[in-house]
């Protein structure tokens, strides 16, 4: 999973085993080392019927998807979705999470996993 931060957005991106994996255990979860025993975590999360929802605690972010929305998302050709959370005192943060297409000018190495690139094709 990769994921890009820019300010008060998050984008978590996805290759096609981490879809699948996702689909099949409902969550994914990516983590960074940070020395001492420490690390840092990503995790995307199917949970609830409700919105999409932000849990922070000990090192990690989870993102809170809806179960309905985590299947329609892992079950069809649909690329992603996004959403904004309230965070309160007027403050929101943009989640934008989605399937990694193979990058056009990478290497093959980088795009192991990734799902196609609808560009490639006529």
């Amino acid at each position: 999973m990769k994921v890009r931060i820019q300010g008060n957005s998050i984008r978590f991106r996805l290759k096609e085993p981490e879809v699948h994996r996702f689909s099949q255990t409902g969550f994914v979860e990516e983590s960074m080392n940070l020395g001492a025993g420490t690390a840092l975590r990503f995790r995307l999360e199917a949970a609830g019927n409700g919105s999409v929802e932000l849990q922070h605690r000990a090192n990690a972010v989870t993102i809170l998807v809806p179960q309905t929305l985590a299947t329609d998302w892992t079950g069809t050709d649909r690329v992603g979705f996004d959403a904004a959370i309230d965070l309160g005192d007027g403050a929101r943060l943009n989640v934008l999470v989605e399937k990694d297409w193979a990058c056009l000018d990478g290497s093959e190495e980088e795009n192991i996993g990734s799902y196609p690139n609808p560009m490639t094709q006529c």
